[in-house]
């Protein structure tokens, strides 16, 4: 402002000046000659200072405008420099965003490990457990093949002796199988209290350890959600804590030239930002939901066709003939010898296809070995007339639900059998015997499942 007022007065001075010195030159004319040397002397000097005025206006307006243009000079380079500031903090925004990509990258990339080291432990698990069942079966057909060869020298020692005791022992053994059918009754109570009562047990075992594992899983998955969070607020809040120190900076720098301009636009980029944010924070979120809704009905729907198939599996299974009857029969009276032999292959086997099942037993398992002997042995002998134990076995189907027992668990089951009379049986089970003893557990399977109604 200071300036300007001097620049005015220096104008007016030009301007007034030279007028008012030729105006007192035309009047030295007409004064009187004495006067003339004074006056003359006095328009010099007159002249003299209206020069130096004038040299010292020019000089400030000289001085004025380098002023104005180091003024225009710092304005220009304050401007470049929040242009530059401006296009700094764009490239930190997005290289932000490109390290948090990389992150998630490497996130991904660790979980596909994680995946790929759990599937190759499954693998070698598998491929050990097959090399010592191969053993395990190898040495069960060695003492097969021994015992065989003991019976027939037993056999070939009490030839003549068994003409001779035919008669007793036909009584003898219509007594014992007296005996052995009210004890088989005995048994079968026994039995049926014990399951229950161990069946219970083993249900409770397998609800509170699944309560635990929820429990401990969410916590888990809480705990990542929490930690997550926090990390991403404090580099929030750290972020927004540097940006904000440096718009500070930036504006008490500018606010002399363009205080409001500056404090404007660093209130829009905020806002901008702010809203940038939230639209990503919603989109991540609405992404990551509809992942997981994907995920949910696409299981929902795998569970369900598997269930569908099953049901039609089991309404598609065909009825048993005679011939089948005589050839599970007569198959089951060869592996009654054996039988203790043959329940404990069947264990190892169905534990070995199903782990998780052999949570759902306790107990000695000899003695339930010949729980299992016993019940085929009853279902077999009860064929031609399956109609009467029908209902006992969907009643054990119902049982089973209340033990842990799951759909799945019946095609297990099933496997192991048919594996375990295979090994049992070598040659004698052939096709024909496979597809009766296949029919017959598929029977016996769909009475059991029906009863406990999944």
């Amino acid at each position: 402002m200071e300036i300007l007022i001097v620049i005015v007065l220096a104008l007016l001075v030009f301007v007034l000046w030279p007028e008012k010195a030729n105006k007192k030159l035309t009047e030295t004319v007409t004064l009187e000659p004495e006067q003339d040397y004074d006056r003359r002397e006095q328009d010099n000097q007159a002249i003299r200072d209206a020069q130096l005025a004038q040299e010292e206006l020019e000089v400030q307006q000289e001085r004025s405008r380098r002023i104005q243009q180091q003024e225009l000079s710092e304005r220009e380079a304050a401007i470049a420099q929040a242009e530059r500031e401006l296009r700094f903090m764009q490239d930190d925004l997005i290289e932000q965003a490109n390290r948090l990509s990389q992150e998630e990258a490497i996130l991904q990339n660790i979980r596909q490990e994680l995946e790929n080291t759990q599937e190759q432990t499954a693998q070698e698990s598998r491929t050990a457990k097959q090399i010592a069942e191969d053993i395990e079966n190898r040495q069960y057909q060695l003492s097969r093949h021994e015992l065989q060869i003991k019976e027939q020298q037993d056999e070939l020692a009490l030839a003549t002796e068994r003409s001779v005791q035919q008669e007793q022992q036909i009584k003898k053994a219509q007594y014992e199988l007296e005996l052995k059918a009210e004890d088989i009754a005995r048994q079968e109570r026994e039995l049926n209290s014990t399951q229950e009562e161990l069946e219970y047990r083993l249900e409770q075992e397998r609800i509170e350890r699944e309560r635990i594992e929820q429990e401990r899983l969410e916590q888990e998955r809480a705990e990542l959600e929490r930690i997550e969070q926090e990390r991403l607020e404090q580099e929030r809040v750290e972020l927004e804590r540097i940006e904000q120190e440096r718009l500070e900076q930036e504006r008490a720098e500018l606010e002399r030239i363009e205080q409001e301009r500056l404090e404007q636009e660093r209130v829009e980029l905020e806002r901008i930002e702010q809203e940038r944010l939230e639209q990503e924070r919603v989109e991540l979120e609405r992404i990551e939901q509809e992942r997981l809704e994907q995920e949910r009905a696409e299981l929902e729907r795998i569970e369900q066709e598997r269930l569908e198939q099953e049901r039609i599996e089991a309404e598609s299974i065909p009825p048993i003939t005679e011939d089948q009857i005589d050839i599970v029969q007569s198959t089951w009276k060869m592996v009654v010898p054996v039988k203790d032999q043959t329940a404990d292959l069947f264990y190892r086997k169905l534990f070995q296809m199903a782990p998780e099942v052999k949570a759902l037993f306790s107990g000695d398992m000899k003695v339930q070995g010949d729980k299992l002997v016993t019940s085929i042995n009853l279902v077999v002998n009860s064929l031609n007339n399956l109609e009467h134990v029908v209902p006992a076995l969907q009643e054990m189907g119902k049982r089973h639900v209340e033990y842990g027992v799951q759909p799945e668990h019946y095609d297990t089951v099933g496997a192991a059998l048919l594996w375990t009379l295979e090994q049992a049986l070598g040659d004698e089970f052939t096709a024909e015997a496979k597809d009766a003893w296949t029919t017959a557990y598929g029977l016996i399977a769909a009475s059991m499942v029906e009863g406990a109604g999944y």
